[in-house]
């Protein structure tokens, strides 16, 4: 998608109400989403919709846990089914992104989903707190990025949160200076009773301060291994978060760019000891990162992220990605957007491209 094209749908009132507003203006695109997805089930998983549906209900308890821990987003998913007029099972199942790296496999394949380069830096002088993400999914998502706006429940925030029709974020911000993205870390351990990433995702852009989110991952169960990258005004941090386990990485020194690809980096929280090996594709991105952000002869702002989340170092295994190279990028080998929060306690912005960032554009709003 082109990014001048962008969406920017605007959602009025409490979950059920948004979740209304949302499927009944994007019903059509959520219908041709829902049938995207089941194609990709086949071709990635070899799996029917259907099967991987039953499956998900029947060896799962995340149903449960969204009503213990996220009541309202439930609420909201059944919203979206509602309005768009689709069966609200498949389209819960549909919203776990990070959980379908490793439930849609029989066991004892190992996950997939080495997916997502970040990186951030603390306020620096004049410059506020930064943090850079690829958001590397299916290239079946392409075409339907959009950008959500909605006021926050808790507060007098506004969150915007990019997004696919259907979905209620991928990651996001709000006008307190609080953002939020991820590095999917598969080989840590999961949990079928845990909360699951895409609602842990919608508490925490009710966040009005770093402090405040970190408790939250904290105290929820998750259901997915993964890295939390999070920033306010005032700082920014990573936190490699497993079921059993959440670990702080990163330098001590606030003045240093932390950065992350899909291995864990401190937390031992593995599935067995080919947890321990990262992958090609996370290794050599990582390595990329760590090159170009070493090399700097300024320190990181915004004009150097792009150019670092737009690098094309390897050609089977890039940070900017647009599908195609190697079998991998059958399941996520594809930057669906790049965003990066600036995190200015009077005006926290975002700049997006809405795909890779080596082939698109950005523009920028303000939340």
């Amino acid at each position: 998608m082109k990014t001048e094209d962008l969406q920017v749908i605007a959602l009025e009132g409490g979950p059920a109400a948004r979740g209304r507003q949302h499927g009944e203006m994007l019903r059509s695109k959520i219908l041709e989403l829902l049938e995207r997805w089941g194609e990709a089930l086949q071709r990635v998983y070899d799996i029917d919709r259907t099967r991987y549906v039953e499956r998900f209900y029947a060896e799962t308890q995340f149903e449960q846990a969204l009503k213990n821990h996220a009541p309202s987003v439930l609420e909201e998913i059944a919203g979206i089914a509602k309005g768009a007029g689709v069966d609200y099972r498949t389209l819960l199942a549909w919203q776990h992104i990070n959980e379908e790296f490793w439930l849609a496999l029989p066991p004892p394949a190992m996950p997939q989903g080495e997916a997502c380069s970040t990186m951030a830096l603390g306020p620096t002088g004049l410059q506020p707190s930064l943090i850079g993400q690829n958001l590397d999914l299916d290239h079946y998502l392409d075409g339907y990025q959009i950008l959500l706006r909605y006021r926050c429940d808790n507060s007098e925030g506004n969150i915007l949160a990019p997004s696919v029709p259907g979905m209620i974020s991928l990651n996001g911000m709000n006008s307190h200076g609080f953002a939020v993205c991820d590095n999917a870390l598969t080989k840590l351990r999961a949990d079928v009773a845990g909360v699951p990433i895409f609602a842990i995702y919608r508490l925490l852009l009710e966040s009005r301060t770093l402090a405040e989110a970190v408790a939250t991952i904290e105290r929820l169960p998750h259901a997915s291994g993964l890295n939390w990258v999070m920033g306010d005004p005032r700082g920014v941090a990573m936190y490699e978060r497993s079921a059993g386990e959440t670990v702080k990485y990163g330098p001590d020194d606030p003045t240093r760019p932390v950065y992350h690809t899909n291995h864990p980096l401190k937390n031992c929280d593995v599935v067995g000891e080919a947890g321990r090996r990262p992958g090609r594709s996370t290794y050599l991105r990582f390595a990329a990162l760590h090159e170009r952000i070493s090399l700097l002869e300024r320190p990181l702002d915004i004009p150097a992220i792009k150019a670092i989340l737009r690098g094309q170092d390897d050609a089977d295994y890039p940070v900017s990605r647009a599908g195609g190279r190697n079998e991998e990028d059958e399941a996520i080998g594809f930057t669906l957007a790049c965003c990066i929060f600036e995190l200015d306690a009077a005006e926290p912005r975002l700049h997006i491209a809405s795909g890779p960032p080596h082939l698109c554009d950005f523009r920028t709003f303000s939340a």
